[in-house]
């Protein structure tokens, strides 16, 4: 990384922890970006270089994450069948999601309250699960609106969210390699509870 880059790095961190102290002191709805720049020691003009308001600022570190979990799958071997490939896959985003826990944990504490940027993770983890869909679409030769691929994709992606809220909501703080056996353990049970659908009923 040059010069440049590891500058840009810095300054996107400093705004990061900045909107981050601001919103535990004050409330994420009252800090302006004004405030942020303030308190991160640039210039609001160099804030609007890197983000266009608060919440990308706020949502900085997923945002980043947006493609990992489909780049980690296309990484795996392709002697690897598809559900081992995607377990790499996911063991891998979990791994780098979580690399800063008290950081992760600030942060969705700041989006249990604020709808906005909570608004806009929906949107990123459609964006995830989309570009995982691709992924998997490519190595099975078929479309990402094939069923089985969307089936896998959601699957993915839910048992990601399943993993971090587990994570952060259990008392004793869990490592994240106990939370994916847990899991997997479930997952690979014959009693794991799926949604059987009724007989249709034609008219």
């Amino acid at each position: 990384m040059g010069l440049r880059e590891l500058k840009a790095e810095r300054t996107r961190a400093s705004l990061h922890t900045a909107v981050l102290e601001l919103a535990e002191e004050r409330g994420y709805e009252a800090v302006t970006v004004e405030q942020v720049a303030d308190r991160a020691e640039v210039g609001v003009s160099t804030l609007y270089r890197y983000f266009p308001n608060k919440d990308a600022i706020l949502l900085d570190p997923v945002e980043r994450d947006v493609g990992v979990l489909a780049a980690a799958f296309r990484a795996r071997p392709a002697a690897e069948t598809e559900d081992v490939a995607l377990g790499h896959a996911l063991t891998h985003f979990l791994t780098a999601a979580s690399a800063d826990p008290v950081r992760l944990g600030r942060l969705r504490a700041q989006l249990d309250h604020a709808p906005g940027p909570r608004a806009r993770l929906w949107d990123l983890w459609n964006q995830q699960r989309a570009l995982l869909e691709e992924a998997i679409a490519e190595r099975a030769g078929t479309s990402p609106t094939d069923l089985r691929v969307a089936l896998a994709a959601h699957l993915t992606t839910t048992v990601a969210q399943l993993v971090l809220d587990r994570q952060r909501d259990a008392v004793d703080e869990p490592a994240l390699g106990d939370v994916l056996d847990e899991v997997a353990r479930v997952l690979e049970a014959t009693a794991t509870l799926v949604p059987r659908l009724p007989p249709r009923q034609d008219t």
